[in-house]
């Protein structure tokens, strides 16, 4: 019988640190094996603040996985968030090729790699190349060029950066925990590989994944990757307000919010009171329940807000058909959902993690879409994406600056093409 491929992935973000070990079964799932998750420190709205901390509890929620697995992790998969990512939709074009000559893998990796270079700049480096189409002699909607013929191959991209710094103190980090980094992942690509159907990406669809101390998101257009953005806000943020709002401590002002966040409010009473302990002072207070859950609703109406202008920024005025998806720890406070379709005037749903064998409790949640993804993605279950780490070049040989040239001549021209897309979604 064959051996079972068995992979692992980290999920290092500012609420808490999850490990997770696993395998395909035989009907194609993932199947869980152990896993490891504990309150994170040294993180700070997806950026470390403090090596050593998350070294330290990386190193404790390995051991637990590894003590649920009976498997040694030695390499994983890990995601990547934080404010210092950026994105842009790149185009490059490969001219004066012999048309009788098929395309090749070759040829196609040199143009990527054009487009990783497209706005690079000293301080940051390329995490992922998505291509989005391709055109062969001008004509679009090409899946897969090699093997064809054509004088003349394009391609457009969703090109995503990250700063030099954070990436390779989260490399660094992980590395102190004595485990290497097989790839690193975008965390909302990876928990839309998790929590989304190929018929939404298809229709379109915007995926929001509310963390601890950031908001990713992610818009899909016809099957592909259109806009990422990452908001430097999260339950973080919520639970700090309570803090201040009631003059008590972070963990209390946490407990509250899960306890009794509710942004609907339609059951609660008005003279309801909750009792919470008053900072610094071995006393307990009591608080109006009212008040919390109206502090709460004005800060999650002004995330969605914040949502709603990532996405026209990127050229849309409306959702696409197929609305909004929320997942991630913070996406569930009771009535987030209707807030969130009156805000929009689209379907809503929460994601949680599909086709994964529920072998430990709590798996199908949305907390946990990000390191399922993730471990899919080591486990070759969903597409993989280009991460390449420091000192690695790309050989772009003679071609590679004629490529290059052509990315920023090409790029306005993209715009108007994708305009008259985006254009579709906004009518109706």
């Amino acid at each position: 019988m064959r051996k079972k491929d068995i992979r692992a992935a980290i999920d290092i973000g500012t609420s808490k640190v999850c490990t997770l070990v696993g395998s395909i079964n035989d009907i194609g799932q993932v199947e869980i094996l152990g896993m490891g998750s504990v309150p994170s420190r040294g993180m700070k709205k997806g950026i470390i603040s403090s090596v050593s901390e998350v070294m330290q509890v990386t190193k404790e929620s390995i051991h637990e996985a590894e003590r649920q697995s009976g498997v040694k992790i030695s390499s994983a998969y890990i995601g990547l968030t934080g404010n210092h990512i950026r994105s842009v939709n790149a185009r490059a074009v490969l001219e004066n090729r012999r048309y009788d000559m098929p395309i090749g893998s070759r040829e196609i990796d040199r143009i990527l790699d054009a487009c990783s270079n497209y706005g690079d700049y000293g301080e940051s480096k390329t995490v992922h190349v998505i291509p989005r189409d391709y055109a062969l002699d001008g004509f679009w909607g090409v899946v897969d060029p090699v093997g064809m013929f054509s004088s003349k191959v394009e391609v457009e991209s969703h090109v995503i950066q990250g700063g030099f710094a954070p990436i390779d103190n989260l490399v660094k980090a992980v590395g102190k925990a004595k485990v290497k980094v097989n790839g690193m992942v975008l965390e909302t690509l990876a928990s839309a590989e998790c929590v989304l159907a190929k018929d939404e990406k298809d229709m379109g669809i915007v995926l929001v994944d509310i963390g601890g101390g950031t908001t990713d998101i992610c818009v899909f257009l016809d099957g592909s990757v259109w806009h990422t953005g990452v908001l430097p806000v999260g339950g973080f943020n919520f639970t700090r307000d309570l803090s201040v709002l009631f003059n008590t401590s972070m963990d209390a002002a946490e407990e509250v919010k899960l306890s009794f966040g509710d942004l609907s409010m339609n059951e609660i009473a008005a003279e309801e009171l909750i009792e919470i302990t008053a900072l610094g002072r071995d006393r307990m207070q009591k608080v109006s329940r009212v008040a919390i859950c109206d502090m709460l609703k004005q800060r999650m109406q002004e995330l969605l807000g914040m949502i709603a202008a990532d996405i026209k920024e990127a050229g849309m005025e409306k959702l696409p058909p197929g609305g909004l998806v929320l997942t991630g720890g913070s996406s569930k406070f009771s009535g987030l959902e209707d807030m969130a379709r009156t805000a929009f005037g689209s379907p809503v749903r929460i994601g949680v993690p599909t086709n994964i064998l529920p072998t430990l409790a709590n798996m199908k949640d949305p907390s946990m879409s990000t390191v399922v993804g993730l471990l899919a993605m080591s486990l070759g279950k969903v597409r993989d994406f280009q991460w390449k780490p420091k000192g690695a070049s790309f050989d772009y040989l003679n071609v590679g600056q004629q490529i290059l040239r052509n990315v920023k001549m090409s790029f306005n021209g993209m715009n108007k093409r994708v305009q008259q897309q985006l254009r579709r979604y906004d009518h109706g």
